[in-house]
C-alpha cells in the first residue's frame, strides 16, 4: 500500500472534505481516506496499482485544485493572487465608500435626482471589478459545490450576487436601496480573513514539516569536483561536500574523521553532538563544525526525516471526538443557514419590505461554520506542532485526548529511566577461557540484538555469527568461530542466578559452558527524577514496571523516588497493566526494547523512547525523538492545554453564531457588520488555537 499525500489549497470546511470523500469513493483501491484541513491536505491510502494522477484528477473533476504535497508552487501562487484580489477589493471597497457617504448623505439633506444617479454609477462602476475579480474564488468554489454540497462559499457567494443583482437592477430602473457598499465591504472582509488564516494555517502547519525545511540542492563531490545538484537527483551512493554552517539533506555516514552537529530540528535539543568517523549523521541536522563529507545511505525519500513525518501525519487518522461531533454538525449547517435566510426575508416582506433584503443577507453572511470547522483541528495542528519542536511525534492524535482520563504511568528500567547505553563495568572470565575472546563472542551475538543492553558491547569489528535465534526478554543465541555461544538471563544461559544490587549482570555460555559473567552498569537519566515529581504533581501514580531482578530494580527505584514490580516478563506485563486500568483508570506505558512490546500494545498510550528499535516505534502512540525523558511531561501539559483550548473555540463557535444569526435575522446587524463577524470568528478561533505554539517546554 501506498500513503499519497495531496494538497488541496481550496478545501475550506467539512463540506469540502465531504466533496472529496464523494469524488474518491468510486476508486476500489483506496484503502484509507484522512483529511488534515488546517494544512489543506488529504492523506489517501491506495494500492500500488492506483496512480496518484488519477487521485488528482478525480479531485480536480470536484472543482478543487490539489496538487501533490512537496510542490509548493502553487501554495505561493494562491497566496500571490489571493492577496492581488484583496488589493482589487480595497481599492474598490475605498472609491465605493467614499460615493456611498454622498449617497448616505443625500438620504437625509436632500440630493439632485441627476448627482444621485451619478453617484449610483460611480459606485456601480468601481463595484464591478471587486464582483468580477476579487469575489470569483468565491463563485467558482459554490458553483463546483452544487453537484457534491454546498460548502461555506455558497451563502457568500449568493449574498453577493442577490445584493450586486439588485443593486444593479435599482441602478438601471432609477429607483431602490443599492448595496454597493455591502458587496465590496464583505468581499474585503472575507478576502481579508481568509488571507489572515492562511498565513496563521503556514504558521501552524508548514513549521511541524521536517522535509518542507530541507535545502533545494546539495554539493555532491563527482571527480574532486563539487557540482551543485537539486537534492530529488541525490541517492545512496553519492558523496556529499556538507560546508560549515548547513543543513544535512540526507542520511549518510561521516567520511572525515570528526564533525560537530546540531540535532534541534530533529529532537528539539540544541545541544552539539560530535561524531566520529562512521557514524551515521541524519538529514534535518545543522554542521556547526568545520565542512566534511558525508557518504549518502539513504535518498530524501528513505531519510529518517521524512520516516517522521509520514509516522507525523497518522495522527490525523484516528479523529478527536470533538472533531467528529464539530464535522457532522457542520455538513448540515448550510442547508440550514440557506433556509433560515429564505424565512428570514419571507417574514420582514410582511413586517417591513423595505428591511427584508438586508436581513436575509446578513443571515447568509454571518452564519459561515468556518470557525465550527476548524475549531477542533486547529488546536490540534498547534499542539502537534509545538510537540515536534519539543522532540515529540505523536501518532495518534486521540493520545491527546486520552491523557485527561490517566491516572497511572509506568516505566521500563533499563534504556528508559537508565541511559540507554549502558557500560561493561566488569568482565568475569570463568575457567580457560580468554577474556577478549568472550568479548567478541558477545559483541558478535549482540550486534543482532535491539536491547538497550546490547549497546554495552558495541565494536568496530565483530566475530561473524550465523543461527541466530533471540528470545525476547531472555536472550540470543547463534554459532560464532564454530562455536554454539548463548548470552543473556541466567535461566537462558543455564547459569545459577547471582544477586547483584550494584551493577546488572549478563552471562555468556560456550557449549552449555559457563564462559563469562558481564557486569554492567547503567546511569539515570538527569531528569528522570524531575519527570517522575511532575508527574505525581499532576496527580498520576508511578512506577517502574522491569524484567530485571528486585536488587537493580530497588536501587534505580530509590533514587527516582517510585515503586516497583520487579522480575516481570514481556509476557506478564499486559496482565499488570489490564489489573491498573480495571482498579485504577487509563495507563501509560513508557518503554524502549523489543520486550516491551507486548505492554506498549496493552496500554492506553504507549510511549517509545528515542533509542529504541523500529519496530516498537511502528507499535507507539507516541514516539520521543528527543533524549529528555521531561518530554513526557510535555506532552501532558500540551495535552491538557490543548483539550481546554479545543472545548474554548467550539463554545466561541458556537456561542457566536447563536448570537449573531438571531441579532441578523432581527435586523440588528447589517450586512457588513456580518461579514466582519463573521471574519473574525474565524480568526479568532485560529488565533486561539495559535497559542498552544507558546506552551513552554521543560528544561530539567
Amino acid at each position: 500500500m501506498t500513503v499519497t499525500t495531496i494538497s488541496v489549497t481550496d478545501m475550506h470546511c467539512a463540506a469540502c472534505s465531504n466533496k472529496i470523500s464523494n469524488a474518491l469513493a468510486h476508486l476500489r483501491d483506496i484503502e484509507n481516506l484522512q483529511f488534515n484541513p488546517v494544512r489543506r491536505q488529504v492523506f489517501v491510502t491506495h494500492a500500488d496499482t492506483l496512480a496518484s494522477a488519477t487521485l488528482i484528477e478525480e479531485i480536480e473533476l470536484a472543482g478543487f485544485h490539489p496538487q501533490l504535497a512537496g510542490d509548493s508552487s502553487m501554495v505561493w501562487h494562491e497566496s500571490h493572487t489571493l492577496l492581488k484580489r484583496l488589493g482589487v477589493a480595497g481599492l474598490g471597497m475605498m472609491q465605493v465608500m467614499m460615493v456611498q457617504g454622498a449617497l448616505y448623505a443625500g438620504m437625509f439633506q436632500g440630493m439632485d435626482e441627476g448627482i444621485r444617479r451619478l453617484l449610483e454609477f460611480t459606485a456601480l462602476i468601481f463595484c464591478i471589478p471587486v464582483v468580477v475579480y476579487s469575489a470569483v474564488p468565491f463563485f467558482r468554489s459554490a458553483l463546483t459545490s452544487i453537484r457534491h454540497g454546498l460548502n461555506m462559499d455558497a451563502p457568500i457567494a449568493l449574498a453577493v450576487t442577490i445584493a450586486f443583482s439588485v443593486s444593479l437592477w435599482h441602478t438601471l430602473a432609477g429607483s431602490g436601496e443599492v448595496y454597493y457598499d455591502s458587496v465590496v465591504m464583505f468581499t474585503f472582509l472575507m478576502l481579508g480573513a481568509r488571507y489572515l488564516e492562511q498565513r496563521l494555517r503556514q504558521r501552524l502547519g508548514v513549521a511541524d514539516s521536517l522535509i518542507a525545511s530541507m535545502p533545494r540542492t546539495a554539493l555532491r563531490i563527482v571527480d574532486e569536483q563539487y557540482v551543485e545538484t537539486a537534492l530529488l537527483q541525490v541517492s545512496a551512493g553519492d558523496q556529499l561536500w556538507i560546508e560549515e554552517g548547513a543543513i544535512v539533506p540526507v542520511d549518510g555516514t561521516l567520511a572525515g574523521t570528526h564533525a560537530t552537529l546540531e540535532e534541534a530540528l530533529l529532537t528539539g535539543e540544541s545541544d552539539w553532538q560530535d561524531k566520529t568517523s562512521g557514524d551515521l549523521i541524519y538529514a534535518g541536522t545543522l554542521n556547526r563544525g568545520a565542512a566534511f563529507q558525508l557518504n549518502v545511505t539513504a535518498d530524501l525519500a528513505h531519510s529518517r526525516a521524512a520516516e517522521i513525518d509520514q509516522l507525523a501525519q497518522t495522527a490525523f487518522e484516528a479523529k478527536h471526538s470533538l472533531a467528529s461531533i464539530a464535522d457532522r454538525v457542520a455538513r448540515v449547517f448550510i442547508p440550514s443557514i440557506l433556509a433560515l435566510a429564505a424565512t428570514t426575508y419571507w417574514v420582514w416582506l410582511q413586517i417591513s419590505p423595505e428591511h427584508a433584503l438586508s436581513a436575509a443577507l446578513a443571515v447568509l453572511v454571518v452564519s459561515c461554520p468556518c470557525a465550527l470547522s476548524l475549531a477542533t483541528p486547529a488546536a490540534l495542528t498547534a499542539a502537534l506542532t509545538r510537540l515536534r519542536q519539543g522532540g515529540i511525534v505523536v501518532k495518534n492524535s486521540r493520545a491527546l485526548e486520552i491523557t485527561r482520563s490517566l491516572t497511572q504511568v509506568f516505566f521500563d528500567k533499563t534504556g528508559t529511566l537508565t541511559h540507554p547505553r549502558p557500560r561493561i563495568e566488569q568482565v568475569e572470565v570463568l575457567g580457560d577461557f580468554d577474556q577478549n575472546v568472550c568479548l567478541d563472542w558477545a559483541a558478535g551475538l549482540q550486534a543482532h540484538s535491539s536491547h538497550p543492553l546490547a549497546q554495552a558491547f558495541k565494536r568496530n569489528t565483530i566475530v561473524p555469527a550465523t543461527n541466530i535465534h533471540i528470545q525476547a526478554g531472555q536472550g540470543i543465541s547463534g554459532q560464532l568461530d564454530g562455536r554454539q555461544v548463548r548470552i543473556g538471563s541466567a535461566e537462558f544461559c543455564a547459569f545459577i542466578p547471582r544477586s547483584n544490587a550494584a551493577s546488572k549482570l549478563v552471562y555468556l555460555a560456550v557449549d552449555n559452558t559457563p564462559a563469562a559473567v558481564f557486569h554492567l552498569t547503567s546511569d539515570i537519566r538527569e531528569d528522570a527524577q524531575g519527570t517522575i515529581a511532575d508527574l505525581k504533581k499532576r496527580g498520576l501514580a508511578v512506577q517502574m514496571l522491569s524484567g530485571d531482578n528486585p536488587e537493580n530494580c530497588a536501587a534505580v527505584a530509590q533514587q527516582v523516588g517510585i515503586s516497583f514490580i520487579a522480575t516481570s516478563q514481556p509476557e506478564a506485563k499486559p496482565e499488570v497493566l489490564k489489573a491498573a486500568q480495571q482498579t485504577t483508570g487509563g495507563v501509560m506505558y513508557v518503554g524502549d526494547g523489543v520486550n516491551d512490546l507486548p505492554a506498549l500494545a496493552n496500554a492506553d498510550i504507549s510511549v517509545a523512547t528515542m533509542e529504541t528499535s523500529d519496530l516498537v516505534k511502528s507499535k507507539a502512540d507516541v514516539m520521543l525523538l528527543t533524549r529528555r525523558l521531561g518530554a513526557i511531561t510535555d506532552f501532558f501539559n500540551i495535552g491538557a492545554r490543548t483539550q481546554k483550548i479545543m472545548h474554548e473555540n467550539l463554545l466561541w463557535a458556537l456561542g457566536y453564531n447563536l448570537i449573531a444569526i438571531p441579532l441578523a435575522a432581527f435586523g440588528y446587524a447589517p450586512p457588513w457588520a456580518a461579514a466582519l463577524g463573521m471574519s473574525a470568528s474565524s480568526l479568532i478561533v485560529m488565533l486561539n488555537a495559535s497559542r498552544i505554539l507558546n506552551t513552554p517546554l521543560t528544561k530539567h
